[in-house]
């Protein structure tokens, strides 16, 4: 139909524009400068080769940060070995006590099966999985390097397991690396600000001088692991890096992975931008992703004192997330045992729910007109549905600017058809209370 290219064209047309992603967050403001990460301006490309249209229709990604401090359960992967931050307060904890309890991890209820079969349900169509965190220690028997599961865990690899998990319930296979590597330069990084810290907290005069080829050996270190990591695991659908400096070039890993979506953070504009521990404050232009600590909500890995996000807080994050067009990364970061926290598990079920009735308004989905041209969320499938949701604090009519009437509107919960009036330019539905639920309440609007 007419109207439905119409409103699209108009959401094209109001994206173009090249603009900075506000991110409200400022714990992942602070991190990304001391990563040396540049803001991001939209620069995604927006990869053309047809192997990588499965992104921007994705909608929902399971980000899993974990790693042996989830056992301590009271300092966030990599960043609480960092004294003297005035985003962390709490959680602190010396480089040696942090590298310590790698000696002492031993993960046995780790079962990715379990996990992504429950993300599946729960409507998670891809799931990213840290392979190597800032702190250095690889999830996988690396062939490179000296701290990993090849020297603390008799060569278990978490990353096989986590592969072959999501291709047994098909998800789009995602691996996080972080370039920048604190155990690589443990001996010539400062620990703190203010004052040059050694691994201890103690305050030093001056840091030993590098030798002249340690960071020409770092960025040979991190190619070669990242080689091993797209080639050794079958298909690759994305890859997700954390700083670092093009250490390995993007042509390079589409030679390896053709097809590949390659986030931006690896001082390459990459195939979308992005927004951290907050959604984006203004439209956006091409793909794009919004990753967020969600169980737990403050750090990405397990904590004993953070709130966990409810399914309403989920699932209302994606809602406007896909009336833009973007995707959603929700993280979750396991007990150290490998464990589910109970909050996390309890959500998903609830958002499973909900997928039952209304996944087809989020997934496969293009950004609708809100709020140019609605008062609600509004998603679109192909030229004649359009789906709007009512959130869970919106209240009053639904208005919608279209230059055609509805041949039928439906709520997706109960299959309850809806009426609807005109008003001028703008279809007015009605969802009377009785019909609401503390959920994004959807409704199919088929032209």
């Amino acid at each position: 139909m007419n109207l439905i290219k119409n409103v699209v064209l108009c959401l094209m047309l109001s994206g173009t524009g090249t603009l900075t992603v506000a991110q409200n967050n400022e714990a992942a403001n602070a991190q990304h400068q001391l990563l040396s990460m540049a803001p991001d301006k939209g620069e995604g490309k927006m990869n053309p080769d047809p192997r990588a249209a499965w992104f921007p229709r994705a909608g929902l990604g399971l980000f899993i940060h974990w790693g042996a401090i989830a056992g301590y359960g009271g300092g966030d992967i990599s960043w609480c070995m960092l004294a003297n931050r005035s985003w962390q307060n709490d959680g602190t904890v010396t480089p040696n006590f942090y590298y310590g309890l790698l000696d002492k991890w031993n993960p046995q209820q780790w079962n990715p099966d379990a996990l992504l079969k429950q993300a599946k349900a729960a409507g998670f169509q891809y799931a990213v999985f840290v392979t190597k965190h800032h702190d250095g220690y690889t999830m996988w028997p690396s062939k490179y390097g000296d701290l990993g599961t090849q020297t603390k865990m008799n060569n278990r690899d978490f990353v096989r397991s986590f592969v072959d998990a999501c291709r047994k319930y098909g998800l789009k296979v995602g691996l996080y690396y972080s370039p920048p590597d604190w155990w690589f330069d443990r001996l010539y990084r400062s620990w703190g600000s203010g004052k040059i810290f050694d691994m201890n907290h103690k305050p030093l005069a001056s840091l030993p001088k590098k030798p002249v080829d340690h960071d020409k050996k770092r960025v040979e270190l991190v190619a070669s692991q990242v080689r091993e990591l797209l080639t050794n695991y079958g298909k690759i659908d994305l890859m997700w890096f954390d700083g670092g400096a093009g250490e390995i070039s993007n042509d390079e890993i589409r030679k390896i992975q053709p097809g590949i979506v390659i986030n931006r953070r690896n001082r390459a504009p990459g195939d979308y931008g992005d927004s951290e521990g907050g959604l984006p404050e203004k439209r956006f232009s091409g793909w794009f992703e919004t990753n967020d600590p969600v169980w737990p909500n403050k750090w990405w890995s397990y904590s004993t004192c953070d709130i966990y996000n409810d399914a309403s807080t989920v699932l209302s994050n994606l809602v406007k997330l896909r009336a833009w067009g973007g995707n959603y990364l929700a993280n979750i970061g396991p007990e150290g045992s490998g464990h589910i926290p109970a909050p996390a598990t309890e959500a998903m079920k609830e958002m499973a729910a909900w997928m039952l009735h209304s996944k087809e308004s989020v997934i496969d989905v293009t950004g609708g007109n809100y709020p140019e041209a609605s008062t609600v969320p509004v998603t679109a499938r192909g030229n004649n549905i359009l789906y709007a949701f009512a959130m869970p604090a919106y209240q009053g009519y639904i208005k919608i600017e279209t230059t055609g009437d509805p041949k039928k509107v439906t709520l997706l919960r109960t299959g309850q058809t809806l009426s609807f009036k005109r008003e001028g330019g703008k279809i007015v539905i009605s969802l009377p209370p009785q019909f609401r639920t503390r959920m994004p309440d959807a409704m199919k609007i088929v032209f």
